[in-house]
């Protein structure tokens, strides 16, 4: 495994040697491109393309299915992260709200599809399913990795667990350069994920890159594959030997980019501790951390919460 660029994992190779490159992907670089995983190319396309077709919709049609502070899901584009804005606009699907009871820090409201676009919830919906199957493949992997059980951490998304997909459009433009007091600097500022494992699906246009041995390196797409990366959740599971890593992408000024991040993340009620002792943290309560985070992601409301809040 080259250890100046990202790895490459066949998911369809032998299963020890998975597991393998897996937890060495996991505990050198906390990124690796997925191919061999199985999705259908033409799902692949078409989700693509709705994507395309919803952001190229005008502003004023886009911001009648806006977020709130209430309703996390839709469309936004004036997201922060750690308190400052990128240069994009998004559109959040989340789960299906049958059956789910709301509560004060349960995300249930229902996602604002756009009207006139009859297949994007269906397909939207479709590859959304098809990435819930991955990950939990992946989430069995990693824990063998991690010398647990293979099923040690699925009790924690048992239920109505709070995964959700995000549509990502990076404009040349600032989309509130009309508007906003200040520009935005990168596409996305400096971060880690909040969940378990993120999958991202771009369009070929490069621009995320990650943070290794104080380097930001590149994290350029793979013909037909997919970007994976493991969040603060596998690295509080994991007692930091997998660390969540930091990731940017750099502000689009020559041509757009769009991608597609579909977010793994544990049921609201879970409660994430370390595999094994001597924990390096207290117990996280899941939905009180996915709440506090997405209030710093929709606007200002102090410092955003990390799981070093946490630390035992």
């Amino acid at each position: 495994m080259d250890h100046q660029t990202v790895p490459v994992i066949d998911l369809a190779a032998p299963p020890a040697q998975v597991r393998d490159q897996l937890a060495r992907a996991c505990a050198e670089w906390g990124f690796f491109h997925l191919v061999g995983h199985g999705l259908d190319p033409g799902l692949m396309d078409a989700v693509m393309a709705e994507a395309r077709g919803l952001f190229a919709a005008p502003a004023t049609d886009k911001r009648t299915l806006s977020r709130t502070r209430d309703n996390p899901w839709g469309y936004y584009d004036r997201e922060l992260t750690k308190n400052r804005r990128d240069k994009k606009e998004i559109f959040d699907i989340g789960p299906e709200v049958a059956g789910l009871a709301p509560s004060d820090d349960a995300f249930t409201g229902a996602t604002p599809f756009p009207a006139w676009r009859e297949d994007f919830e269906p397909t939207a919906r479709a590859y959304a399913a098809a990435c819930e199957r991955l990950c939990f493949t992946l989430l069995r992997d990693i824990s063998l990795g991690l010398g647990a059980p293979a099923e040690a951490l699925a009790p924690a998304f048992q239920g109505a667990h709070t995964s959700f997909l995000r549509l990502n459009h990076y404009p040349t433009r600032d989309p509130m350069s009309d508007e906003a007091a200040e520009p935005a600097g990168l596409g996305i500022h400096h971060h880690t994920d909040a969940g378990a494992l993120t999958l991202l699906l771009t369009d070929g246009v490069p621009g995320l890159q990650v943070l290794k041995d104080g380097v930001w390196r590149a994290v350029d797409p793979v013909a037909g594959g997919l970007i994976v990366n493991v969040g603060d959740m596998i690295q509080v599971w994991s007692n930091d030997a997998y660390r969540a890593p930091l990731h940017q992408v750099l502000a689009m000024e020559s041509g757009e980019r769009f991608s597609l991040a579909y977010f793994f993340n544990p049921a609201y009620a879970a409660v994430i501790r370390p595999l094994r002792p001597p924990a390096r943290y207290r117990d996280l309560p899941w939905g009180e951390f996915r709440r506090r985070r997405a209030d710093g992601d929709f606007a200002d409301y102090g410092a955003e919460v990390q799981i070093s809040d946490y630390r035992a």
